[in-house]
């Protein structure tokens, strides 16, 4: 695992997570056990995912100021559309850019 990149370990997780799952899914348990078995990872994961929303709208109202890089390039690197990228930074009290140019 020494040479996988960050995104490259995030998808690794999931991959496994997803496998996990699938076990579970497979174990046929009833519902009150099923239940048990999925309420301890789904607070961990949920609490991951808001983790990693989080990040990616600081991630996303650092960079919009930055304007060598188009609205749509910062839609695109972090997967949202480009009215919620002009929306957080709105959010954010960022001054707005111009939608079209001359």
């Amino acid at each position: 695992m020494s040479g996988k990149t960050p995104s490259m370990k995030l998808a690794d997780a999931a991959t496994a997570l997803e496998k996990a799952l699938k076990a579970v899914e497979e174990a046929g348990l009833d519902q009150l056990p099923l239940l048990e078995a999925l309420r301890g990872p789904l607070e961990k994961a949920d609490a991951v995912v808001a983790r990693m929303r989080e990040l990616r709208r600081e991630t996303v109202v650092a960079a919009y100021p930055d304007r060598s890089l188009a609205v749509y390039q910062i839609a695109a690197a972090s997967g949202i559309v480009p009215n919620l990228v002009t929306r957080y930074a709105r959010e954010a009290g960022l001054e707005m850019r111009n939608r079209r140019s001359g």
